[in-house]
């Protein structure tokens, strides 16, 4: 039951951001829609449809943790929650805009669950998150380093 030495938070905490963040991506989503039929005058699988896709795939290529492009963690973290404060945000809007007001819950559950994505990863300093932590070997050098020139002390005599 202990860590494995490349772990350094629990397996209830990973387990515990993995749901959050899980139900957030979903609640994002779910807020574009959302948006989507409140404010783009087209039927709604269209207007759906024209919101959700580059969603997805701006996630997928920038934020998924197994992103096409790979982002510094830190900055990964501070974009995707304010994505995610974002999407509450737009989410509070589409509900005001053409729905009942007792469905900004829905809001009010994505902008408390951002707040405890956003202490799970402060408090365990961002471990829980799944990000690749290996070391990159360094570049290769340019070709002036790879000829037979001397280096070091014996290039300054």
């Amino acid at each position: 039951m202990g860590k494995k030495s490349s772990q350094r938070v629990s397996p209830f905490l990973s387990a515990t951001y993995a749901a959050v963040a899980f139900l957030l991506e979903v609640g994002l989503l779910f807020a574009a829609a959302l948006a989507a039929i409140a404010f783009i005058p087209w039927p709604t699988i269209p207007a759906i449809l024209v919101v959700v896709i580059p969603l997805l795939i701006l996630w997928s290529i920038f934020f998924s943790p197994k992103a096409v492009i790979k982002l510094r963690l830190r900055m990964r973290l501070l974009l995707i929650h304010i994505i995610y404060l974002i999407g509450a945000y737009v989410l509070w809007l589409s509900v005001d805009h053409s729905f009942y007001d007792q469905s900004q819950i829905w809001a009010i559950a994505m902008l408390s669950l951002t707040g405890i994505s956003a202490i799970l990863v402060i408090a365990t300093g961002g471990y829980v998150v799944p990000h690749d932590r290996t070391k990159r070997p360094p570049k290769d050098l340019p070709n002036r380093a790879r000829t037979g020139a001397p280096k070091g002390r014996r290039a300054a005599r």
